[in-house]
């Protein structure tokens, strides 16, 4: 193995030393950002969170099971029960627009919002799809 020297203000360094250096540097800026992730609760990436709950049902009130629901900037999607009931836990507090489907339904005319309360349940009611075979053909 051959080390190429440069002498820079009278201190002879390799490249070797020059990647150490730099990874003491960088692993300081994580540590640092961790640490004061750790003890600030409002740090980027630390968030609040509730919980969801409620029911997807038809034109007559009738649960519509295994309908898809998500709220927005939730990477997760659930399913409603048998009963159309469903859970959206570790929802991010605030204002959430829910998005509901279901096979051989067409969404709702206006996409359902709930305010998450911090540590809390919101329940969002009854979610209603109308079924396509009941929707009008248009002309």
């Amino acid at each position: 193995m051959v080390l190429r020297l440069r002498v820079e203000r009278g201190i002879m360094r390799t490249a070797r030393t020059d990647r150490t250096i730099a990874r003491g540097f960088f692993l300081g800026i994580f540590a640092t950002a961790t640490l004061a992730g750790c003890a600030n609760p409002n740090f980027i990436g630390v968030q609040d969170y509730g919980t969801i709950i409620g029911n997807v049902v038809d034109g007559n009130g009738k649960p519509i099971a295994g309908a898809l629901v998500s709220a927005t900037g939730s990477s997760s999607t659930f399913r409603s029960a048998g009963d159309g009931s469903f859970t959206l836990p570790q929802v991010a507090i605030g204002t959430q627009t829910l998005s509901v489907s279901a096979p051989g339904y067409a969404p709702p005319a206006t996409q359902p919002s709930v305010v998450v309360p911090k540590n809390g349940t919101v329940a969002a009611g009854n979610i209603v799809l109308v079924s396509v075979t009941s929707i009008p053909p248009t002309r």
